[in-house]
């Protein structure tokens, strides 16, 4: 559910008495090219009958919001408020929680820190973990040396057939979109140990 700050409904209620829109939506969009781990936004005052194909409507409290499909799921929980210091309206998202107990890296030493990891962690957490999620996968990030991830694939992925195919058409290809900095990806799961693979 996304909320609308009193600033930001005083601010729209404000260009609608000012006549600078009649009957408002505000449209929120990614910005082109925007990475899904750094989400940007656009976010405009445009009239109702302006609403494109390929967007939904939702209505927060009388106010109408334009998203696309995409859009709607990152901003699940997000808040939105205007900015005066900025000139425009924001975007702010929350991040998911973290577990309590980092995993033990494959050096042997407790949690994976850093910028690069904290990048990584966070594409896994918004984007990887939810889609492989539906057949009972998961990937953790274990450890980052030198531009190098390892990862170890869970549940569902661990012994799957299809696994290889995960890990380097799905997974890869998103972190090297989202992430270029990472040089290369290594897998450390004991595939032999699977006790539940999805294929």
């Amino acid at each position: 559910m996304i909320q609308l700050t009193d600033t930001s409904r005083d601010k729209i209620n404000g260009l609608v008495q000012a006549e600078v829109v009649r009957d408002p939506a505000l449209r929120i969009a990614l910005r082109e090219g925007a990475s899904l781990v750094d989400r940007e936004y656009d976010i405009s005052l445009v009239e109702r009958e302006d609403k494109q194909k390929t967007e939904i409507a939702i209505n927060l409290e009388g106010i109408r919001v334009f998203l696309n499909l995409d859009t709607s799921n990152l901003l699940s929980g997000a808040t939105i408020d205007w900015s005066d210091e900025q000139g425009g309206f924001r975007v702010e998202t929350p991040r998911p929680s973290r577990p309590a107990a980092p995993p033990v890296s494959a050096t042997g030493s407790a949690g994976v820190s850093g910028p690069l990891a904290e990048k990584v962690q966070r594409l896994f957490d918004d984007e990887v973990n939810p889609r492989i999620a539906s057949h009972g996968g998961s990937v953790e990030l274990v450890d980052v040396a030198d531009d190098v991830i390892y990862v170890r694939m869970m549940g569902g992925c661990q012994g799957c057939a299809a696994s290889a195919m995960t890990l380097r058409q799905g997974i890869e290809r998103m972190v090297r979109e989202e992430i270029p900095e990472v040089r290369d990806i290594v897998d450390l799961t004991d595939h032999d140990a699977g006790a539940n693979p999805y294929y």
